[in-house]
């Protein structure tokens, strides 16, 4: 019985570090009116073969590698990604940066958390 509950107690452990590591928490205002500050994204690890323009992503600051940033996908081809936040005005992105290697992107946004209800997919203005 003991033991049971030492592997219930410990895998409960490790989903919590799991979930834990899968949130990013929105710090700036680039992707409103899609994420406003304080929202909280679940995220999965990137698969490169099945990103495509559309996905909120996260992705290190080419000049910052220790800072993550939450963007959007606008396209991707020749094994490079052209992020953009949502909000022109207030974001730094490849505008700024250039287009990054596909292998930047770190994490894939899956759903805002606790809040489902609104999808993050929409189509990026161009």
């Amino acid at each position: 019985m003991r033991r049971r509950w030492a592997v219930v107690a410990i895998s409960a452990y490790l989903g919590l570090l799991v979930a834990n590591r899968s949130q990013m928490v929105i710090r700036g205002s680039s992707m409103e009116p899609a994420l406003w500050p304080g929202d909280r994204l679940l995220t999965v690890p990137a698969i490169p073969r099945a990103l495509r323009a559309g996905l909120v992503v996260v992705v290190a600051d080419p000049t910052d590698p220790d800072h993550l940033v939450v963007k959007r996908i606008r396209d991707l081809g020749g094994g490079t990604v052209d992020i953009r936040g949502d909000a022109p005005d207030r974001s730094t992105d490849s505008r700024a940066w250039g287009r990054l290697p596909v292998g930047a992107v770190r994490r894939v946004a899956v759903a805002r958390w606790p809040d489902l209800r609104t999808p993050l997919r929409r189509v990026p203005p161009i």
